[in-house]
């Protein structure tokens, strides 16, 4: 029998070549997290392994970062403990990782956020749409996006899309899904205390302010400020 396939289609062949390096690149990492299988693929149609499994729900919140620290610890362990933030790695596999500051100046700006000097890991969009549970437990999709960024960025996309999917998440699940996501950086090999309350709730605005134009679009049904955890602005330290 053959295996179950999922094509995805490009109209823009760099970004399904682009797509192609990320997920050959991650799995390079061999962080133990499930990532579908690359199957011979064009720059236009992009053949994945079909995984098997349903989509996650808030409760599910704290296994998906763990996954999620497992691949940034990894990540860190193997090739970014040499990146920085402000400018684009090169990796041993022969692709360059765009930088994290270049393309989010102005928002980083609006909320006077330095991020340069911090270590670094990735974002890949952490959407909670971009995983999937598995028998084997969470595995992630969508490959588009690659980029730099600090500890608990990314994890702050997975917070702010699951609040803005499916509404409001009470404190002690964002403190229990941030504090699973530190374990697994540090069991990884990354830097311990890699991401504080205090951090997890600036990325949070950040990707407010990125992804608010897209409310009542792709499962977004509820505004962050309406859903927002805790007040603003958080205090220091950070």
């Amino acid at each position: 029998m053959s295996p179950a396939v999922f094509l995805k289609r490009y109209t823009d062949p760099a970004r399904g070549v682009a797509a192609q390096s990320h997920l050959r690149w991650l799995h390079q990492l061999d962080s133990g997290v499930r990532l579908p299988h690359l199957y011979p693929s064009t720059a236009t149609h992009l053949l994945l392994e079909q995984l098997d499994g349903h989509p996650p729900e808030p409760a599910d919140l704290p296994d998906l970062a763990a996954a999620l620290g497992l691949l940034h610890g990894s990540a860190y362990a193997r090739e970014l403990h040499a990146a920085h933030l402000d400018r684009p790695f090169d990796t041993t596999g022969g692709i360059t990782i765009p930088d994290f500051c270049t393309s989010r100046r102005h928002v980083l700006s609006q909320l006077r956020l330095t991020c340069a000097h911090l270590p670094a890991a990735t974002y890949k969009d952490a959407n909670v749409r971009n995983f999937i549970l598995t028998t084997s437990g969470p595995a992630l999709v969508d490959f588009d996006d690659l980029t730099l960024a600090p500890f608990g960025y990314d994890l702050a996309k997975l917070v702010v899309s699951t609040a803005m999917t499916y509404g409001l998440l009470s404190g002690p699940q964002i403190e229990q899904t941030r504090a699973a996501y530190t374990h697994s950086v540090e069991t990884a090999g990354g830097p311990a205390d890699s991401c504080t309350p205090a951090q997890l709730a600036d990325y949070a605005e950040v990707h407010h302010r990125l992804t608010a134009r897209y409310l009542h679009r792709n499962g977004y049904q509820h505004s962050w400020p309406t859903v927002r955890p805790w007040t603003t602005p958080v205090p220091h330290p950070r």
